[in-house]
């Protein structure tokens, strides 16, 4: 089984768990105030560990609840095993399971499962994202006409007013903002045109990794405040077909409050 055949076999055992148990789960335990994990995390993330262990096992891991090392040197598969646990818990449709393979911090694969609209969104380097098999691009759709997404890190109960004036400000100058809950599939979303740009903040590798593979392969740009390429340790993504991109990315960096992102 080859790198990119594994990939999308890991990332359908964990999103199987995920729809099937949709629905059926109302508890939680908390790593912080506002962050859940469920059972289904984790046993979404031990089936998709277990598989990587069969056919990678020299390979490293960083999952989000096993945790693993952030030095991303050598073969490195980065785990998201229910990206939207909050939206999970209340019964909110838009949940997601990300999984990308990564070398020497080198991005060579990305896969983000949608589990409830069986929904495959795939992606190589130098091979083009699709979804459901079908080659997929960013829009073309400038930032006046454009839907852009966004989200909230789990301080946003001590820095919410700030973020609340970083969106609107963006809120000035494109057509509308949602916040769906699931980072890894809003960036497939912008990877696929639905959505047209996206910023946040305090993303974990888990929920940029993959997604940041989807959204390049189709043609996009994802970069930090100063315009460089993103990494999957930083803290904070912009992104969006080049031209909207950059747009976005002045806006963004016009209203950062004194240190942001890095001494946020």
């Amino acid at each position: 089984m080859d790198d990119l055949s594994l990939a999308v076999a890991a990332a359908r055992e964990g999103a199987a768990i995920v729809g099937d148990a949709f629905g059926k789960i109302q508890t939680a335990e908390f790593k912080g105030v506002v962050d859940p994990v469920t059972e289904v995390d984790h046993q979404s993330e031990a089936a998709i560990l277990r598989l990587l262990a069969t056919k990678r096992p020299d390979d490293a891991v960083l999952a989000e609840e096993r945790g693993g090392s952030r030095d991303l040197s050598g073969r490195h598969w980065i785990v998201d095993p229910l990206d939207g646990t909050v939206n999970f818990l209340h019964g909110i449709p838009q949940v997601s399971v990300a999984v990308s393979l990564y070398e020497d911090g080198r991005p060579l694969i990305g896969v983000v499962i949608d589990p409830l609209r069986d929904e495959e969104f795939v992606a190589s380097t130098g091979r083009g994202t699709t979804l459901n098999g079908t080659v997929v691009s960013v829009s073309d759709r400038p930032l006046g006409e454009g839907v852009i997404a966004t989200g909230f890190p789990y301080d946003r109960r001590d820095q919410g007013a700030r973020y609340a004036s970083i969106v609107g400000t963006v809120l000035a100058h494109a057509r509308g903002i949602r916040r769906f809950g699931s980072a890894a599939l809003d960036l497939a979303w912008v990877a696929c045109g639905r959505l047209d740009g996206y910023w946040e903040f305090g993303l974990g590798p888990w929920d940029i990794g993959a997604a940041m593979v989807l959204v390049r392969e189709a043609g996009g740009r994802v970069t930090d405040h100063l315009g460089n390429p993103s990494g999957v340790l930083d803290p904070l993504y912009i992104a969006g077909s080049p031209a909207l991109q950059q747009e976005l990315r002045a806006i963004v960096s016009s209203v950062l409050p004194s240190g942001w992102p890095e001494n946020r």
